[in-house]
C-alpha cells in the first residue's frame, strides 16, 4: 500500500479544504511522532527532554484525552500532531509540527481547526494553551488563532537544561457564542 494511501483509511475528526486531523494510528505514527521529539526546537518548546527509547516511547501508554495527525490533503502527508491535556485537567491544547513543515502556516491552520473540534465535541466553554517567552512563533500563531492571556497570569517554571527560572505565558480562548 502506497504510503499517501494508507493514511486514508483513518477516521477524520475535522478537515478544511487544506487539512485534516485524523485518528492517531501507533503503529504508522508513533516513530514520526519520536523522531519529532528528538528534534532540540521540539524540546525547548515543550521545555522537556526525551530521552526514551523508540521502543520505550512507543510501549508508554498515551495520556492525552485527544491525539490526532494533522494530514495535508492534496497528498496525504502527515505534518505534525495536536493533543488534548489528559483527563482531570483544564483542556489545554498542544500542537508539534514536523520540522518540514513549520513556518508555513500549517501550525496555525492546524491549531484552528483544532480548537474549533475541541469545543464541538468535548462542549468545553474555554481551551487553554501556552508558550515559552523565548518561542515568538508559537505566541503568534496562539493569537493569530483567538487565544488571549489568560486571565489567571502566567506559569513560572524550571528550565529543563540550564535549571533557570523560565517563564510560559498562558493563553486562553474562549467558545463564541
Amino acid at each position: 500500500m502506497a504510503e499517501a494511501q494508507k493514511h486514508m483509511n483513518r477516521k477524520i475528526y475535522i478537515a478544511t479544504q487544506e487539512l485534516s486531523l485524523v485518528e492517531y494510528c501507533p503503529h504508522m505514527d508513533d516513530k514520526s511522532h519520536y523522531e519529532c521529539w528528538q528534534d532540540p526546537t521540539t524540546q525547548d518548546g515543550y521545555n522537556y527532554k526525551m530521552c526514551d527509547s523508540l521502543e520505550e516511547f512507543c510501549e508508554r501508554p498515551t495520556r492525552s484525552r485527544w491525539l490526532a495527525v494533522i494530514l495535508r490533503k492534496e497528498d496525504n502527508q502527515p505534518l505534525g500532531i495536536v493533543s488534548l491535556s489528559p483527563e482531570g485537567s483544564p483542556p489545554d491544547l498542544a500542537i508539534m509540527l514536523y520540522k518540514p513543515y513549520r513556518g508555513q502556516g500549517y501550525g496555525t491552520n492546524a491549531f484552528s481547526l483544532a480548537s474549533k473540534y475541541c469545543f464541538e465535541a468535548f462542549g468545553f466553554d474555554s481551551l487553554y494553551a501556552g508558550c515559552y517567552e523565548t518561542n515568538e512563533i508559537s505566541r503568534k500563531m496562539l493569537k493569530a488563532c483567538g487565544f488571549v492571556p489568560n486571565p489567571d497570569g502566567d506559569s513560572h517554571e524550571t528550565h529543563y537544561i540550564t535549571g533557570k527560572p523560565i517563564i510560559q505565558h498562558d493563553y486562553v480562548l474562549y467558545k463564541q457564542t
